[in-house]
């Protein structure tokens, strides 16, 4: 099913991005054309303010009578529907969300299709997950896989959209969940490469090689792009509070944010639509300061207004113009500095729409991968990592959640960080399992082990002199047959047929074999034609493995000293 995601997922896209240029161009520009041209006050004057609040409009109306979903900027939707829906998106959202996000951008909304056509791609995914039985987590699988397609069609960055995918969508690196994954974006690149779009989408002017002066570039413009994602989340969040005391119902909200970003774009005409073409002019470093500092300025108010009313529209393209105009700004300012007078702009730019990205994102990996295939500039890869690593730590110290996660860590969902190993998965059982648990031999009495049963004991493997299990007594058989006064043994009261454990085993394994048949203790044997005791695994030992690990991240080793 991965490959027809990802072609459905690609056609979708790249219609999308088509749908986008017509709209715009005949709002801006009368004309009915597919052509990528940025929007314009040229043909209609000053009246072209109001067209972003028609826009505005029409999504408030769909929105308020139809379907609330299509708000919001695409990821933390598909985030949603993976950890709260069991990665189901309803056909209507599917639907509408590309179509909202269609008109919003059309019509001059300050965002990238991106965000939204992961989304819609993750709903093609999942709706095709639905309609075909599949499992919940084949079901997010197919999601995750529509997502990555979503991305490689914008961008052509495939490897990129599997790293997103894993890291907001999966959560996990499993096999079986990255090959369909990588399968979809694969076949979204190839469509895309057969459609003939831009490959790369930006590209990069042949850079320096990488020497201390643009490490430690690097590094600043991480740091300050951290510390700005965190602050446009937060200016973000302090808008959408802001829109809620406004004596208007939530209907009139993205007009009121459309007509803010039309009267922006009338002062900087860049800052309306995607501005993929301001990307592409930062990265070659030929605009001056005083147009990259209102860029950032304007943009970063456009962007936020209109999101924070409730529109539909993707984040990824305007906060990385604004995190590229920041940095773009730091790199000149660097050039007064004795030895950062080299520092390229253009790397600048490249590692702050990466880092400002990354901080806000979390999603560290994807963001470097971004902008190195994004720009085909292999050179840069060092000061990507330099930069988004320093701009995700930053971005933590600054902020608990990040713009992805916040709204549902609110509705107090938390959504997994970590990508370590499963103790369990990689803990055998013969690590914490009871060598030496209580053993009884099959001719005992039963009213020998009354003892035993206060002492908390619940199961009694039956052992020959050798060591073989006969097979096993538990405390409640025990207590039923003493109550009903039988002077059996234990031999004729066993389990003969007990469910074991082997001591190679993992830990994952014996839990499983424990919730599957409902019992919390597992007998230890020895592979072979003889089932030989070496032990007992009960649900406290399971645990005490993973408390093995806390105290490993925990605990502080003594340090070496010289002799």
């Amino acid at each position: 099913m991965a490959i027809p995601v990802g072609l459905a997922v690609a056609v979708a896209g790249i219609g999308l991005l088509q749908l986008i240029h017509l709209i715009s161009n005949l709002s801006f520009r009368g004309e009915f054309s597919l052509h990528e041209m940025p929007p314009t006050f040229a043909r209609f004057g000053w009246l072209a303010i109001l067209v972003p609040a028609g826009g505005g409009l029409v999504i408030g109306l769909i929105a308020r009578f139809v379907s609330p979903e299509i708000r919001g900027h695409g990821i933390p939707e598909a985030m949603q529907g993976v950890v709260m829906n069991r990665s189901r998106i309803p056909l209507k959202v599917a639907i509408l969300k590309p179509l909202a996000t269609a008109l919003c951008i059309g019509t001059g909304g300050p965002f990238g299709a991106e965000g939204p056509i992961i989304a819609t791609g993750g709903g093609i995914g999942s709706l095709a997950g639905q309609w075909i039985p599949h499992s919940h987590a084949e079901r997010k699988v197919l999601l995750a896989a529509g997502a990555a397609a979503g991305m490689t069609a914008v961008f052509g960055t495939p490897f990129a959209g599997v790293l997103l995918a894993v890291e907001l969508l999966l959560f996990e690196f499993r096999s079986r969940s990255l090959l369909p994954v990588a399968m979809a974006a694969g076949t979204a690149m190839a469509v895309r490469g057969l459609l003939d779009q831009p490959f790369p989408m930006l590209p990069l002017p042949a850079p320096e090689a990488p020497g201390p002066v643009i490490a430690a570039g690097s590094i600043l413009v991480g740091t300050v792009c951290g510390a700005l994602g965190a602050g446009m989340t937060v200016a973000l969040h302090g808008i959408e509070h802001l829109y809620e005391r406004l004596p208007f119902p939530r209907l009139w909200w993205p007009a009121i944010g459309g007509f803010l970003v039309g009267v922006i774009g009338w002062i900087d005409p860049r800052t309306l639509g995607a501005g993929y073409f301001n990307l592409r002019d930062l990265l070659d470093g030929n605009m001056v300061v005083s147009a990259i500092l209102t860029l950032a300025i304007l943009k970063f108010l456009s962007w936020s207004l209109y999101l924070g009313s409730g529109t539909a529209g993707g984040t990824l393209a305007p906060v990385m113009t604004v995190g590229g105009a920041t940095a773009a700004l730091l790199a000149h300012a660097l050039a007064n500095i004795p030895g950062f007078e080299h520092f390229p702009v253009s790397i600048a730019v490249l590692i702050g729409m990466a880092a400002v990205f990354a901080g806000m994102s979390r999603a560290f990996l994807a963001s470097v991968a971004f902008a190195f295939e994004a720009t085909h500039s292999t050179s840069t890869f060092g000061p990507l990592l330099l930069g988004c690593a320093f701009a995700v730590l930053v971005s933590r110290l600054l902020m608990k959640e990040s713009i992805m996660t916040e709204k549902m860590a609110r509705q107090g969902v938390r959504v997994p960080e970590d990508y370590e190993p499963d103790v369990l998965a990689t803990t055998a059982v013969e690590a914490v399992m009871n060598r030496d648990p209580r053993t009884i031999p099959p001719d005992l009495p039963l009213v020998r082990l009354l003892d035993d049963i206060h002492q908390q004991v619940r199961l009694f493997p039956v052992v020959a002199e050798d060591r073989t299990l006969l097979g096993v007594v538990s405390r409640a058989d025990l207590l039923e047959a003493v109550c009903a006064g039988e002077g059996a043994s234990a031999g004729d009261l066993a389990n003969l047929r007990p469910f074991t454990a082997h001591p190679d085993e993992s830990l994952a394994a014996a839990a499983d074999r424990m919730l599957i048949h409902g019992v919390g203790r597992l007998p230890v044997v020895l592979r072979g034609p003889q089932p030989t005791l070496v032990g007992l695994i009960s649900r406290k030992e399971i645990l005490s493995a993973r408390r093995q690990r806390m105290a490993e991240e925990l605990d502080s080793e003594t340090p070496l000293h010289p002799a």
